[in-house]
C-alpha cells in the first residue's frame, strides 16, 4: 500500500511539474517521458532477472530500429 502511495504522490508532482512548463507542448512530453520510464520499471519489476534483461535488450532494439527509418 505505501508503495501505490508513493507511485501515486510521484504521479501528482509530475504532473504539477508538467503544468509549470514553458509551453503546453513541452509538459506533454515531459509526461510521455514520465510513462515511458514508468513502464519500463515496470517490465523490470514484471519480468525480474534474465528475463527483464532480455525485455530491456527486446525494447531497447526495436527503438533503435524505429529511428534508423
Amino acid at each position: 500500500m505505501f508503495l501505490n502511495i508513493l507511485a501515486l504522490a510521484f504521479l501528482i508532482l509530475a504532473l504539477i511539474a508538467a503544468f509549470k512548463m514553458d509551453t503546453p507542448l513541452q509538459g506533454v512530453l515531459f509526461m510521455v517521458a514520465i510513462a515511458a520510464v514508468c513502464g519500463l520499471l515496470y517490465l523490470f519489476i514484471l519480468f525480474p532477472g534474465f528475463s527483464g534483461l532480455a525485455v530491456a535488450v527486446m525494447l531497447a532494439a526495436f527503438i533503435f530500429r524505429q529511428n534508423k527509418r
